[in-house]
């Protein structure tokens, strides 16, 4: 029998920007988890994608859901990343990818860039507010994805980034929550 992806991260131990280590099971072991994984902390549509969700933060704080995101590059980016966004929630690094790749996260590539809804997603995010785009990360290629897991090791939702600012809606991620 296959393991569940949620039993599969389950063990994997992760930093915040401080250093401090989590568990990534320990987020859903008895409540559950909304896991949101970013491109990377340069990306305008990661940090459109924390907006919507701080924006929506009482609404998963009320169906008593954790709430976290695990983003690429080092701590220092993880910091500023925080600061800049004003993200209230743990965020957590995963420099070596071992959460991504163990999620099956996928990768774009120059392509991407040229697929019909980029720009108007680009477009998106721009009017949504301030989101510039900064530095890159070690893999400015990494798509993400954001799921619901518990509580306990069962996996309520997944969505896999398809593309650059391909993200699942705080609605839809309430709504796996249900």
């Amino acid at each position: 029998m296959e393991q569940s992806l949620s039993s599969r991260l389950s063990l994997i131990v992760l930093p915040d920007a401080d250093g401090k280590e989590t568990r990534l099971g320990s987020f859903w072991a008895s409540r559950p988890a909304v896991v949101v994984f970013l491109r990377h902390y340069g990306c305008i549509f990661c940090r459109e994608h924390v907006a919507q969700l701080r924006k929506h933060q009482e609404s998963f704080r009320a169906k008593v859901a954790a709430l976290v995101a695990i983003g690429l590059g080092d701590r220092l980016y993880a910091r500023e990343f925080s600061k800049e966004t004003g993200i209230e929630f743990p965020l957590l690094i995963d420099e070596k990818r071992e959460a991504y790749r163990m999620a099956e996260l996928r990768s774009a590539n120059l392509l991407h860039f040229l697929k019909k809804d980029y720009l108007s997603r680009q477009k998106r995010a721009l009017a949504a507010g301030p989101h510039p785009v900064k530095l890159l990360a070690k893999n400015p290629f990494q798509l993400g994805g954001s799921f619901v897991f518990g509580p306990g090791d069962v996996d309520r939702f997944a969505h896999y980034s398809g593309t650059f600012g391909d993200n699942a809606t705080p609605e839809a991620l309430l709504a796996a929550l249900a």
